[in-house]
């Protein structure tokens, strides 16, 4: 443990800490404009124990994280999963929740944190050059397990994060680069042997990408279509807070889910999509800055890890709001609904906080 005293508290990356914070307020405001006012109290709640998680984790040396207690939540993350498939709550055709003490507890996000934390403590240990084909599939073995009780599941979304998790891991550990390359290539060839055997909305939903003009604006193109009008709608200063028209008025169903952006888009134009994404780039800056002066490659592989996931959540996200992208059920960190993956953000942030507060350890 690091001694909480005036100096600590003086070495705390505060911007670190308070963008987290900023981007889920914000998001708050998206929420209270179009969901209903459990929604809200809900996110609120999620804020005030991510902000605890991420104070407790900061304190706490990660490197006994990475080596004592990984494994620990890691076992209990994939109890859960199959816990789920038993006893869990479906919403819109996803069976990705579990009921605990009236709150809706969505395992996959802590398993995303426990998934990262395994991989970093895997390649933590020194090895020469760069990553064997050995230490590749010990690292697709320690992924895969998650990825078989999600995608039984049925929650796609989520399924494609931790192949992105595994994919920055073997970039991010020196994986020779003929190996990426064809990793990318089998990727692309999958993805399109795939296609033919989707069903039928999944194929609409990538239809209304490639092709708007041939798909049915009141099918599964819908959601996109009443995205796009949302951010084409808000113009340079937005229609004013509680003032949109897509979300608050039910045409852009769930728009305080995976759309937040878009109502962020509608109600405060691209002024507040300029801070939004200002304070994005803000969050991972300081986190990658923290990496850099990691003082081992497990903390800085665990920060790297968190990144790669978040950045990938914003890229997917944003790329659904304005139609550039399928809809995959990917939300935006922190500002998007979801008390789960509000705290497993957090429990991120105070992990890469510990790594900052012991960067002058030995």
């Amino acid at each position: 443990m690091v001694e909480l005293n005036r100096r600590s508290l003086r070495d705390v990356d505060w911007l670190l800490l308070v963008t987290p914070i900023a981007l889920t307020a914000f998001g708050c405001i998206g929420i209270h404009s179009t969901a209903p006012g459990t929604e809200l109290k809900k996110q609120i709640i999620a804020l005030g124990i991510g902000v605890f998680i991420a104070l407790v984790l900061m304190f706490t040396d990660y490197r006994k994280v990475l080596v004592n207690v990984a494994p620990i939540l890691y076992a209990i993350v994939i109890v859960l999963l199959v816990l789920v498939l038993k006893f869990g709550r479906e919403v819109n055709g996803n069976k990705a929740w579990l009921q605990v003490l009236g709150f809706s507890l969505q395992p996959s996000e802590f398993a995303k944190v426990a998934t990262i934390l395994m991989l970093a403590r895997q390649m933590a240990q020194p090895r020469p050059g760069s990553l064997t084909i050995k230490d590749m599939a010990i690292m697709a073995l320690i992924v895969m397990p998650p990825i078989v009780l999600i995608h039984l599941e049925n929650d796609t979304g989520t399924l494609l994060t931790f192949g992105a998790i595994l994919g920055s891991f073997y970039f991010l550990g020196g994986a020779r680069k003929i190996i990426l390359a064809g990793g990318v290539v089998a990727v692309i060839v999958g993805l399109i042997a795939i296609y033919p055997h989707l069903h039928g909305y999944q194929k609409q939903r990538i239809d209304a990408v490639l092709h708007p003009e041939l798909v049915d604006p009141k099918g599964y193109a819908y959601q996109t279509i009443q995205s796009v009008i949302a951010v084409g709608s808000g113009g340079l200063y937005g229609k004013g807070i509680g003032e949109g028209t897509q979300g608050k008025l039910g045409f852009l169903p769930f728009a305080w889910t995976d759309f937040i952006a878009a109502v962020i888009a509608e109600e405060m134009g691209f002024v507040g999509i300029a801070i939004m994404l200002l304070l994005y780039l803000v969050f991972l800056w300081r986190m990658i800055h923290v990496a850099q002066g990691s003082r081992d490659r497990a903390g800085a592989l665990m920060i790297m890890g968190f990144v790669s996931l978040i950045a990938f959540h914003i890229f997917c996200n944003l790329g659904m709001v304005v139609g550039i992208m399928p809809i995959m059920g990917i939300p935006l960190p922190l500002m998007s609904s979801g008390g789960t993956a509000v705290m497993a953000v957090f429990a991120g942030v105070g992990l890469t906080l510990s790594v900052r507060l012991r960067r002058f350890v030995n």
